[in-house]
């Protein structure tokens, strides 16, 4: 049986999806959760402090790619390794979600989360600090064996990766379209790399 501490985020995660986080009344979690105020103070203080959990559990899945798990040797192979992390972390994360949700709301409780936890912007910064270094100890890997030709330096390539994935993300967002942003970020990544390798 789910454990009731579990239960009460995943049911939390799912109200904060379809409604945000601003829309989510207190009242309503233990409604839907079927938990008394007593037994829900048990496990959560605040609204605030199961959002922070929550967050905390999407950033163990989905935002804390380890990059050192990663080809070290070949920028392709350093691609491939990393949709292969993002597609399993996609996954674990997509059984929370009820059916019919838009998969944007994800990133936009994100967004809330930069706002209300306080040191959420830490860990974001944290994460992106790692990212930018492994791309750019990568590219200078694959310059060193001659895989790819550019006269671009090695931070502003890692930036090309970093942003070009950013910015497929927002444009997904705000589109309001159906789609698989991972498979928008992989064929732009590729094109690139081919570019590269010119």
């Amino acid at each position: 049986m789910e454990d009731s501490r579990q239960y009460i985020l995943k049911t939390a995660y799912q109200l904060f999806l379809q409604k945000s986080y601003k829309a989510v009344t207190f009242k309503e979690l233990m409604q839907k959760t079927g938990f008394s105020k007593g037994a829900f103070y048990h496990y959560f203080q605040s609204k605030e402090h199961i959002f922070e959990a929550i967050i905390d559990c999407y950033l163990s899945i989905f935002a804390s790619v380890d990059f050192g798990e990663l080809s070290q040797v070949s920028l392709r192979r350093f691609i491939n390794d990393y949709f292969k992390v993002l597609k399993k972390n996609q996954a674990k994360l997509s059984f929370v979600a009820p059916e019919g949700t838009d998969k944007g709301n994800h990133y936009l409780l994100i967004f809330e989360a930069l706002r209300i936890i306080p040191d959420f912007k830490d860990k974001v910064h944290a994460y992106h600090k790692d990212e930018m270094n492994a791309w750019i100890d990568i590219i200078k890997a694959a310059r060193a064996a001659e895989e790819i030709k550019s006269d671009i330096s090695d931070r502003q390539l890692a930036r090309l990766f970093i942003n070009s994935s950013d910015g497929a993300v927002l444009r997904w967002m705000m589109s309001g379209q159906a789609g698989d942003v991972i498979k928008d970020i992989e064929e732009v990544w590729r094109n690139l790399y081919a570019l590269l390798k010119a």
